[in-house]
């Protein structure tokens, strides 16, 4: 009885058609959750490269500390008296600042442009 229910209320049902831009955007998700996939894979490499590198520039660091310390000390000494004064690094301070500013604007003009590119 619930089965002839069900076979009259399906047949009373209009024909389920798929939309005709179907294959277009079933293809786009799979290429933006692949896309994501991808970027996430690779961010999990770049943080295990970063934190392999500075385990390594640390050990190297050590070592050398370890061993030649006193070396590095006496080093240390002399480019002590080879630094410039105050007066002379206040100088290139305008400059330094400024590379600094340009370069995160720079990276702000980039994701902006990336993003105007996507959208269109």
């Amino acid at each position: 009885m619930i089965d002839k229910g069900l076979k009259r209320a399906i047949s009373r049902q209009p024909e389920f058609k798929l939309p005709s831009n179907f294959s277009y955007r079933m293809m786009k998700r799979i290429e933006e959750e692949t896309y994501l996939k991808e970027k996430r894979t690779e961010k999990k490499i770049f943080i295990s490269w970063i934190i392999t590198v500075s385990f390594m520039t640390a050990g190297g660091l050590g070592y050398l500390g370890w061993n030649y310390n006193e070396q590095i000390l006496y080093m240390f000494r002399l480019l002590k008296h080879s630094i410039p004064d105050t007066a002379t690094l206040l100088l290139y301070l305008p400059a330094a600042a400024a590379s600094v500013i340009l370069f995160f604007f720079n990276k702000w003009l980039q994701k902006k442009v990336r993003q105007r590119l996507e959208e269109s």
